[in-house]
């Protein structure tokens, strides 16, 4: 009996044991499920719209903002509103032709493929109209590539294959101002740029360009020699005219040397032949000098019957003159 008593003790105190090691504050449990909730709810409450975004409310399903919401914190009803965020950074659409059924026709029933590339970006200001018809892109990029499309057919019709190339900056200006006006005026997006990449065709034309780039490569290198060689004769030509004007400048020059020395011993011929005038000139005036001094001295020494023998010496000279009569 005394064993049996003693069980029921034990079982009661194991369990109260318990009771106490796993005791549960209600007030505890209940103010952290409320901090845990408010949490939850705070976190899911707002929304930060980053500098190159635009936002829009949408609250059970339907648009609940008149405006585009501006870059900064937005707050909204938890798990009801949600901020659809849409960035407005210039986005880049490539789209490839290829030589085909997608190909443009030129004026000379050639078949061209083409390779466009379009920046564009949201038009801040019908974001919401985004939201409303064009929350997929690629309704948008499947409408300009159509518009692409048919544009560059359109455009392309007017030229011939070869004009292309030398035309696509032409080209390009026609097929810009095209998606500008159809692009802008009908989807909520603005075009800064549209551009041809590259233009493609048929392997079998493209052989026959390389060809006939090859054979105008060759009469290019033909003209070019052929212009060489007239360049040369042209120069042997030259060389030859300045030779010959050389020749004649130093003929030239020899006959104005062999006239100046020419004129020189005339010159000089002259100045001997002035000397000597001069000189005869001084002996003739001696020589009458004399004859007057003489015919003077005779005059003096005659006493009206006859000169008696003297003689006269000639000043400066040394020169005696006999003075006798016969």
């Amino acid at each position: 009996m005394v064993e049996k008593t003693e069980m029921p003790e034990k079982k009661r105190f194991f369990a109260e044991g318990l009771a106490k090691v796993f005791k549960i504050d209600t007030k505890r449990v209940v103010l952290a499920i409320v901090c845990v909730v408010l949490l939850i709810l705070g976190l899911f409450s707002y929304d930060i719209i980053e500098p190159d975004e635009r936002g829009v409310s949408v609250t059970l399903g339907e648009i609940s903002c008149n405006e585009p919401i501006e870059p900064g914190i937005v707050t909204h009803l938890p798990f009801v509103t949600k901020i659809e965020r849409f960035s407005v950074v210039p986005m880049t659409y490539e789209v490839k032709f290829s030589v085909g059924e997608d190909g443009a026709i030129t004026k000379d029933m050639q078949t061209v493929g083409s390779t466009v590339v379009v920046r564009y970006n949201y038009d801040e200001k019908r974001i919401i109209e985004i939201v409303q018809k064009y929350r997929k892109s690629k309704i948008i990029e499947d409408a300009m590539r159509d518009c692409i499309k048919a544009s560059l057919k359109e455009i392309t019709g007017k030229y011939s294959i070869y004009d292309l190339i030398a035309n696509q900056q032409d080209i390009t200006q026609q097929l810009s101002e095209v998606v500008l006006r159809r692009m802008q005026d009908n989807y909520p997006i603005q075009i800064n740029s549209t551009t041809i990449t590259n233009f493609d065709w048929a392997e079998d034309f493209d052989r026959m360009i390389k060809e006939t780039a090859n054979r105008t490569q060759q009469v290019k290198q033909a003209e070019q020699e052929a212009n060489v060689a007239a360049a040369q004769a042209q120069k042997k030509v030259r060389e030859a005219e300045a030779e010959r004007q050389a020749a004649e400048e130093f003929a030239k020059a020899e006959v104005l040397r062999a006239q100046g020395e020419a004129d020189a011993q005339k010159i000089r011929a002259d100045a001997q032949a002035y000397e000597a005038q001069k000189i005869m000139a001084n002996m003739n005036a001696m020589r009458a000098q004399w004859e007057y001094n003489i015919n003077l001295e005779r005059a003096k020494r005659w006493d009206g019957k006859e000169v008696p023998d003297a003689a006269y010496v000639v000043p400066g000279t040394g020169a005696v003159v006999p003075l006798t009569t016969k």
